[in-house]
């Protein structure tokens, strides 16, 4: 009874052991499973992500409209050519209408000049000219007025403003004026003896001694 009770027990334990060796060979299988689907879950969310960033960033890019440099320093210098800002080509343009009587065009462009620079003392002048033309006086006395401001050596508004003054009247006004533009530039006196805006100043005392004798 010992023989067959040693042999049951053996037979027993060589069972247990096969079982334990393939239980143990099912759990490595069972392990090595769970890690060969959680690594691919892994990878699976880095493509989607990557997928996801492309996508995004062509998207992106299609919303995005690049202007070439040279396009761009095209229209730059198209709009700088189209928006003239210069006093001096207004001034020029004016003159040109001031000399064929076209007094309106004239003095819109002087105009036009001095609000591109307000110091422009030789649109002011002219503009004053054109105002004495037009019998504005008060406005034309401004102009000249403002011309020698910004520039006291200037003959012309000294002289412009002793026509004014002959115009209206104004004698002894008139020839202080006069007096200060010969003092600036002699070659006013062959101006004054032809000039009939100063009419009224021929035959005042201190007239001749101004201009002188032909």
């Amino acid at each position: 009874m010992s023989y067959i009770h040693e042999a049951l027990k053996k037979a027993q334990k060589e069972k247990e052991a096969r079982y334990q060796e393939y239980s143990g060979l099912l759990s490595a299988r069972g392990k090595g499973r769970r890690f060969f689907a959680g690594k691919a879950a892994w990878w699976t969310s880095l493509l989607l992500i990557l997928l996801a960033f492309t996508i995004y960033s062509w998207l992106d890019s299609r919303g995005k409209k690049t202007i070439p440099t040279h396009e761009s320093l095209k229209s730059e210098s198209n709009s700088r050519s189209e928006n003239p800002v210069n006093a001096k080509d207004f001034y020029g343009r004016a003159r040109h209408f001031h000399k064929l009587g076209r007094l309106q065009d004239a003095r819109s462009l002087y105009q036009k000049a001095l609000m591109v620079d307000p110091g422009y003392v030789y649109a002011l002048n002219n503009l004053g000219v054109i105002y004495i033309q037009e019998g504005n006086y008060s406005e034309a006395w401004n102009s000249l007025e403002n011309a020698i401001q910004l520039k006291p050596k200037y003959v012309d508004p000294y002289y412009n403003l002793a026509c004014l003054y002959a115009l209206k009247g104004e004698m002894m006004k008139g020839l202080r004026n006069l007096r200060k533009a010969v003092l600036l530039d002699k070659s006013v006196r062959e101006w004054a003896r032809k000039d009939t805006d100063l009419q009224n100043l021929r035959g005042v005392p201190g007239f001749e001694e101004i201009v002188g004798k032909k």
